[in-house]
């Protein structure tokens, strides 16, 4: 029975020894390739900041002795915890082509605006159908789509009776846009100002939705 225990016990030592191994393999392997790609950060700024998610995500940095991805970051002088921050932030909420076509100063910018605008959009949705400063988000540039987070942030409700107001007013613009898309129609933008909704349409979606034939 001793040495049934003792065998056991071997093996679970073994096992969590082989784990730390590959955890410590791991995180080497990826400390390499960000590295490389930080030559390149403009091209590979994604890569990067997957490579940084698994690591905060698999905690693999406890597998380096590290008690924390800030702690690992410092230690190596890999890069700042904050840079790390947005690009995982980025790799979290913006799809790899969206990322890429605006570029990481843009991508993040997005991030940030979804985070302050009251409707639940998300950073892909805004560059692919959102506005900035009344033209296609996508194409804005970066201090504009951060003047406009700032703006929002400022305007946020501070009490509990404002937030649950703008949040119903959110839901309220959303879903009549859901309503307007389903009929065919996509407004330019819908807004609730006091007790009403406001629905803006070019004069184009407006004939289109009529049948109007302007020819």
């Amino acid at each position: 029975m001793a040495a049934t225990k003792r065998s056991s016990s071997k093996l679970i030592t073994a096992t969590k020894q082989a784990a730390l191994t590959q955890r410590r393999a791991r995180l080497a392997a990826l400390e390499k390739l960000i590295r490389r790609r930080i030559a390149s950060i403009v091209d590979s700024f994604y890569d990067i900041g997957l490579a940084l998610d698994e690591v905060q995500r698999k905690k693999l940095y406890a597998g380096g002795g590290y008690a924390s991805l800030d702690a690992f970051l410092e230690a190596k002088k890999l890069m700042s915890p904050a840079q790390a921050a947005k690009l995982i932030a980025i790799v979290r909420n913006v799809p790899r082509e969206q990322a890429l076509s605006v570029g990481q100063e843009a991508a993040y910018a997005f991030v940030a605006l979804a985070r302050a605008t009251p409707e639940p959009d998300s950073a892909a949705e805004l560059i692919a159908h959102g506005t900035v400063d009344g033209g296609p988000a996508a194409k804005a540039p970066v201090r504009a789509i951060k003047a406009e987070a700032k703006a929002l942030r400022a305007a946020a409700p501070k009490s509990p009776a404002q937030r649950a107001r703008a949040k119903a007013d959110a839901a309220i613009a959303k879903g009549v846009k859901a309503l307007l898309k389903g009929a065919g129609v996509t407004p330019t933008g819908v807004s609730v100002v006091r007790d009403e909704v406001r629905v803006v349409l070019s004069r184009a979606a407006a004939a289109k939705a009529l049948g109007v034939d302007e020819e």
